[in-house]
Parts: structure tokens; sequence; C-alpha cells
């Protein structure tokens, strides 16, 4: 094949408002809007859903699955869990599992403040405004 099988016939080029030229200019003036138009929807076409926080997922799945059981089930389920409970080695690792909460968000605010001590605001905003929950039934 020869380059003259790739080139406008003659009869195209002398024609009006088919040159080169002009047909550039129409397709960047149609093309820039278009581009434009398709990035201004691609961050919400491409982006996922924000995760909710994973303890508040969690509670969501967890409670979805309890409305799942019958009245039956859940009453067979909160014995179970009592009973569980009052097992010496269940109750220990409860307590060590409380335990352990405390001393990581014990260390977790200073960690945090010396990563980047003008957080300090921003952390007083978001501490709780509550009573001393280790007082209460269950506390933690």
């Amino acid at each position: 094949m020869t380059s003259d099988h790739f080139s406008a016939p003659p009869q195209l080029c002398g024609a009006p408002g088919l040159n080169h030229q002009n047909m550039k200019a129409k397709l960047t003036f149609l093309l820039v809007p278009a581009v434009a138009a398709a990035l201004q929807f691609a961050p919400t076409v491409l982006a996922q859903s924000p995760p909710d926080k994973p303890a508040r997922q969690f509670q969501m799945e967890r409670r979805a699955r309890w409305t799942n059981l019958t009245e039956e089930e859940r009453s067979k389920l909160k014995a179970a869990h009592q009973k569980a409970l009052a097992d010496p080695a269940v109750r220990a690792a409860r307590d060590r599992l409380k335990q352990a909460r405390r001393e990581f968000r014990e260390l977790l605010r200073p960690a945090l403040l010396k990563a980047d001590p003008s957080i300090q605001p921003i952390l007083d905003k978001m501490r709780p405004e509550r009573p001393d929950r280790n007082n209460g039934p269950g506390g933690d």
C-alpha cells in the first residue's frame, strides 16, 4: 500500500470547511468541553462510598443478624451468653480485654499528640462529655 491511499482525495482538500486546520480547531472546541464534563463526573462514578466506622458497621451487621433470629433463638442465645459469662475463665478473659482497651486508649492519645500537637483541639472536641463509665453497670 502506498502513502496516497491514506491521504484525502483531491476534491475534498479544496472543499470549504474541510481543511486540516479548521477540523483540528473544531475537534479541540468539542473535545475539551467533553473531557472536562467527563472529569467532573469521574470522581463520583469511580469513587466508592465511604465506609462507615468499622465498629459501627460491625454493630449494624450484628443487629441485622440478631433480627433474623426468632424470639426462641434469641432467648436461647441470651441464656447461653449469660451462662458463658459466669465461667471464671471467660470472665477473666473479658476483664483482660477491658484492661487492654483501657491501656490502648491511654497510650493512643499521647502518641497522637506527639505525632501532631496541633490536633489537641480536635481530640478535645471528640472526647464525649459523660460521667465516669467505670462506676456504671458493666462499665468499660
